[in-house]
């Protein structure tokens, strides 16, 4: 999937974040990030539950379901949004209904994109078209949020 969020009028924010100590400024961007995205994961995890094609758990691709930030560089960080293939809850729940013992799910790829054997269900890229509006217009409040929290305004 490439889809993206085009960003404008961060500048002077930008710059508040640059005058951070790296590590502090990572954890502040990845607070904002994780709290302007709540909406789209919600709706990402909703609508896998609702997905289900043959034999492709919907519980089990609802909760494996996560976000996590990935620090690039010193000036990048990126967040991911979507399944984990390795969590413990949602391998459980398929090992239980499968009656397998596997330690990675490989399957979402073919539940959001479809396969010759079964219709596309997407999960990930109508969360993200619903949402995506709103995680943009979010991000610049939760990151002043953040900022200001980080050099202790407002305290």
């Amino acid at each position: 999937m490439s889809d993206f969020i085009k960003l404008e009028g961060f500048a002077e924010l930008d710059k508040q974040l640059a005058q951070l100590d790296t590590k502090i400024g990572f954890k502040v961007l990845r607070s904002a990030m994780m709290a302007a995205t709540r909406p789209m994961f919600a709706a990402a995890k909703a609508t896998a539950s609702a997905t289900g094609v043959k034999g492709f758990d919907a519980g089990a691709t609802a909760a494996a379901m996560g976000r996590w930030t990935r620090k690039i560089d010193s000036n990048t960080t990126t967040l991911f949004l979507g399944p984990k293939n390795k969590n413990k809850k949602a391998l459980a729940l398929w090992n239980a209904k499968h009656g397998t013992s596997i330690g990675r799910l490989q399957h979402f790829h073919l539940v959001e994109f479809g396969s010759i054997n079964g219709p596309a269900q997407p999960f990930l890229r109508p969360a993200f078209q619903t949402t995506a509006p709103g995680v943009a217009r979010d991000l610049g409040k939760q990151l002043r949020i953040a900022i200001d929290k980080a050099v202790g305004v407002g305290r």
